[in-house]
This record gives C-alpha cells, structure tokens and sequence, in this order.
C-alpha cells in the first residue's frame, strides 16, 4: 500500500487526477479521503490522504510520500478559490468565509484567508493546511516530503520515480497530459479567475501578499522555509 498525503490548495485536485490516471493504466486500486483523522476501510493499493494531519497519521501508517506547497503562495490561491470558485456544499465554515471574502477589501482577505488556513476546525473532519504544516514533523524520515511546485511540473521525475520504487515496472501517466495547459486549457501565467486553476504560477504571493501576513508567515513556518522555501526568506528577496 503507497499513501500520497497532502493539503488543501496544494495541488490535491491535480494529485486526485493524476493518480486516477496512474491506478487505471496499472489495475490498482486508489482510495482517498478529505478526512484528516479518518484512513479509508478498504484495503486499496494506494490511497491518496487530501487533508493530512501528521499527529493521527504517525502512528498509524509505514509513511508516504508528502506533498506541500510554498505556504505563501498557499494563501493567495485559497483566497482567490474560497472568495470566487470553491463549492461550499456541505462546507459551512467556507460558506461563512466565502460571505465575508466577498464584503472585504482584498488586503482584508487574504488576511481572513491566513486566519481561516490556520483553523483545527477548517472543514468538517478535517484541519487548515497551515495548521497542517505548522504541526507536521519533517524530521521523521518515513514521509518523503516533495514540493508541490516540483511536482505539477515534473510529475514523471518527481512522484512517478517514487511510485515505481513502491512499484516496480508500472507506467506513468503522460506529463504532458497532466501539465497546467492540459487541465487548464490555457498557458501558465493566463489568470482566469473563475477556474480552479487561476493562474499556474508560483511567487504571486510576492505583488499580492499583505507584508504583515508575508511576516506571519516567515516567523511560524521558519522551519518549513528554510528547509523548502529559502527563496522565500528576506535574504533572498
């Protein structure tokens, strides 16, 4: 069993998608949750985990590949999606927080937007991705941590090499197939704010993000940063 965990705006759809595509073309079976306590009952040969929390999970699987996304980027994209595109069936916490985006100016927003990320009670079952990634331990070796950014770009060189590790002589899904244009129907960078995928760039956080929130950020996932993110860091800008 090969477990793929990530976040919320880190690219779940795209994995949901890509994975699909990945369990036809080699017969397995794919099961997945938004549950962040919850690990599905059925027995599937891999399992993808949408709203992963670190403290239930480390006790309760081998490990698995672990999927993030720059958190500053994070919070533009679910500003963007939760003011003008994310469903909020069955999601009343996003409903009241989709209300209140659209009442604000944007700079207020985003600011909500960092606030609502870092809830334990985002979703129904299921925690914040910043309060997912402020609590996960990236020192425990058994989750192999990818960023999100990489990913989507070379999805071949970087998740596909770590399928076929856990599975031997299986195919990959075309990279072509699962860029941005492909799903997107238009280039990186052609913002389309009425899609699921806006925009298909990274660092939108640095002509969007409020400094303050820009400050949050660095100072409560320095960790993460430094370790994933430098470019992020001041000494970098």
């Amino acid at each position: 069993m090969t477990y793929v965990l990530t976040h919320h705006k880190c690219a779940s759809a795209w994995l949901a998608r890509y994975l699909g595509a990945y369990a036809r073309m080699n017969g397995l079976s794919l099961s997945a949750t938004h549950l962040s306590a919850h690990l599905p009952e059925d027995a599937a040969q891999l399992v993808l985990l949408a709203n992963a929390a670190y403290p239930f999970l480390a006790g309760r699987i081998p490990g698995g590949i672990h999927i993030i996304r720059n958190p500053l980027d994070l919070v533009v994209s679910a500003y963007h999606s939760h003011r003008n595109t994310h469903p909020t069936e069955g999601w009343p916490q996003l409903a009241a927080q989709q209300d209140l985006l659209r009442r604000v100016p944007a700079e207020d927003g985003l600011l909500l937007t960092l606030a609502f990320l870092e809830r334990a009670d985002f979703h129904p079952g299921a925690v914040g991705p910043l309060h997912a990634l402020r609590h996960w331990d990236f020192d425990d070796a058994r989750f192999v941590t990818l960023r999100m950014e990489d990913v989507v770009q070379r999805p071949t060189e970087r998740l596909g090499g770590l399928l076929k590790a856990s599975h031997p002589g299986h195919l990959l899904p075309p990279a072509d197939q699962h860029s941005f244009a492909a799903v997107a129907g238009r280039p990186p960078g052609q913002v389309d704010a009425g899609s699921h995928y806006r925009a298909g760039t990274a660092g939108q956080w640095r002509s969007e993000l409020p400094d303050s929130a820009i400050g949050y950020l660095r100072a409560h996932l320095a960790p993460l940063l430094h370790r994933f993110y430098p470019e992020t860091l001041p000494a970098f800008a």
